[in-house]
């Protein structure tokens, strides 16, 4: 696991960076664990569409740590495009109260984590996470609203590329946080491709008690939806899995901090999972890849299982 350092960045690009986003210096290395996940992917084609609205529960009344709830999307350049809801010890920088999270569009890259306007949302709401390919097909407009009263919550645009491949969800607890203490549910998840892939629905993979319903096609292929998925509460111990895409932001409003998690494998070893970092510039987590997928150079700085 690797938490990028202040080093990557030229020096006025990251002062730029870290004066919009309030970042320090220090950055701090920590573990994670996950809970349930459903994904999908990688498609012979590349997705232009996705959207999906969560339903979260209510977050943790007290936090150890902090915890995440996101659904992802990757590409091989190594950018994560995802819209996050979080749970940190105080959640009032977002303006959010005891039980509420705060929610906001972001994107992982080799650059950090870079993150859109936050807004509190309460266990009850309806989070509806639209990501979008624009016109000129490389930027990624994200955008966040309440599905039920269209309130606008949360907005990030990216040049992340035309690239993106797979789609799933995350749940994810860093620094042993508190998990979750109900179900969240996925429903309405809608995945356009930019052409047919008849195959794409085979791809589908659970984790951690996880569970789907409704998988369809239309378009010949080039529109998958699922009317819903189920994520379970997170045990007092929530175990590691496998099958989880593995990127995660950490930010406050005053401080902010950027990693790469890799899974563990069995007692034998550790290999990463599909979409993992696997190597780069002071990497010190899973070097190996679990089969079919290999360790495939981006930059000096990032590798990832493709």
């Amino acid at each position: 696991m690797l938490y990028i350092q202040p080093a990557i960045f030229s020096t006025l690009a990251f002062a730029s960076w870290a004066a919009a986003n309030l970042v320090p210096s220090p950055i701090f290395k920590r573990a994670d664990t996950w809970g349930g996940s459903v994904s999908l992917g990688p498609t012979k084609s590349t997705i232009v569409k996705a959207v999906t609205t969560i339903i979260p529960g209510p977050a943790p009344p007290t936090q150890n740590g902090v915890l995440f709830l996101w659904p992802g999307m990757s590409n091989g350049t190594g950018d994560l495009i995802q819209a996050t809801l979080e749970s940190w010890q105080s959640n009032s920088w977002c303006g959010a109260t005891t039980g509420q999270w705060c929610v906001r569009a972001s994107v992982f890259g080799w650059f950090g984590q870079l993150d859109g306007n936050p807004s509190p949302v309460s266990g009850s709401d309806q989070v509806r996470i639209e990501y979008a390919l624009q016109a000129d097909k490389n930027t990624w407009l994200q955008t966040v609203t309440n599905a039920v009263t269209g309130a606008l919550l949360s907005t990030y645009s990216s040049p992340s590329g035309p690239y993106m491949r797979g789609y799933g969800t995350g749940t994810e607890c860093n620094d042993n946080c508190s998990g979750t203490i109900a179900a969240q549910s996925y429903i309405n998840t809608v995945i356009t491709l930019a052409s047919a892939d008849t195959t794409f629905g085979g791809t589908i993979a659970t984790a951690g008690g996880a569970t789907y319903s409704g998988l369809t096609s239309s378009d010949g292929g080039k529109v998958w939806s699922i009317a819903s998925i189920s994520i379970p509460a997170m045990s007092k111990a929530p175990q590691t899995t496998t099958t989880s895409k593995t990127t995660t932001k950490a930010t406050t409003a005053s401080t902010k901090t950027t990693t790469k998690a890799n899974t563990t494998g069995g007692s034998g070893g550790c290999s990463a999972p599909q979409y993992a970092q696997c190597g780069g510039n002071g990497f010190a987590g899973c070097t190996s890849c679990a089969s079919p997928y290999t360790c495939k150079l981006q930059n000096e700085w990032y590798s990832q299982c493709l």
